[in-house]
């Protein structure tokens, strides 16, 4: 009997555990520069490099993010440095580590290009091999996501629009969902497998205003699973009102054949906006696995593009996300 009830005092402390939990976001203006914030990736402790679409110069950011190994909440966020090639900026959106070759590598959305940096922010001359098609994206809907998963040594990147190749894109009069290829790459920097990704439609009803519908992030999990950044952002003519829909859902392509749809499952969602009485706006376009928790649970960091604060009104956000432990 008193074996039951521990049980089932214990019940909720584990259904909890299982559950997906949103922390509050957080801006650091004392220690990060107003940037456009577009990628993050973790090189390890407590080291991210960080890309900014509109840097001076090609390049990336080094951070220090320090997160309680308890309760997942950000403690501090310090701009370090910035490394760079000293070559223009290629709108550079996506970033990702790879452990094994301690670089980095940066997705540019103006020239469709994966290249790749050591750590001191010089180019290696190495780059993924990208299929033609790919070129075919529209203005700015290319490469904003990119992640590496050394586990199953396996890059991932994707459009965040569908490719003119492969159709319109959505807008808020055009209700149709993203058509996007999922793309992953070899330790060998070859493509491999592609997959077919649907992103939502719009969630607007009405017609006014303008609305961007993509994915802007993918984390790959060390079990095969990918968790992709859907956001969409609504902008009504005079701007209050204006607010940005994030959704996360996981894909597992293991369990597909490559040239199949993948099927997806919502882990959450949440909004930020901005009105009269709240300044709350994030864009999330970078998203990255962290260090798991003390108990198990897989941590997510996600970095917002504040367009370098937006006329003072906009923040440059860093959130974190739980998920439960596999």
């Amino acid at each position: 009997m008193r074996l039951l009830w521990t049980a089932l005092m214990l019940l909720p402390l584990t259904v909890i555990a299982q559950e997906v939990t949103l922390l509050k976001q957080k801006a650091f203006p004392k220690t990060v520069s107003a940037g456009n914030y577009s990628g993050i990736t973790w090189l390890g402790a407590s080291r991210y490099a960080i890309a900014n679409d509109k840097s001076p110069t090609a390049g990336f950011y080094l951070m220090t993010i320090e997160t309680d190994s308890i309760t997942g909440e950000l403690l501090t966020v310090r701009e370090d440095t910035f490394l760079t090639s000293g070559l223009p900026n290629r709108d550079e959106e996506g970033i990702c580590y790879m452990p094994e070759s301690q670089t980095v590598f940066v997705s540019g959305e103006a020239d469709q290009e994966i290249i790749e940096y050591n750590l001191q922010g010089q180019l290696t001359g190495r780059k993924l091999n990208i299929p033609e098609i790919f070129k075919t994206a529209y203005k700015n809907g290319g490469f904003e996501a990119l992640t590496y998963q050394p586990k199953t040594h396996r890059f991932w990147t994707t459009s965040e629009f569908t490719l003119k190749a492969d159709g319109e894109k959505p807008t808020i009069e055009r209700k149709i969902k993203n058509r996007l290829r999922l793309q992953s790459f070899g330790d060998d920097l070859q493509p491999k497998e592609q997959y077919w990704y649907e992103s939502d439609s719009t969630i607007i009803k009405k017609q006014k205003g303008r609305s961007i519908v993509g994915v802007s992030g993918l984390a790959a999990l060390d079990d095969g699973r990918i968790v992709v950044l859907e956001r969409e952002m609504y902008f009504p003519k005079k701007q209050i009102g204006s607010f940005a829909h994030v959704k996360l859902y996981v894909v597992n392509p293991t369990l597909h054949k490559p040239g199949e749809i993948l099927s997806k499952t919502l882990l959450t969602e949440f909004r930020t906006k901005v009105n009269l009485t709240r300044r709350s706006f994030a864009n999330y376009e970078g998203i990255c696995i962290g260090p798991k928790l003390a108990d198990g649970r897989q941590l997510l960091i996600l970095v917002c593009d504040s367009q370098n604060q937006y006329r003072g009104v906009l923040k440059d956000w860093f959130k974190t996300v739980i998920l439960p432990a596999s």
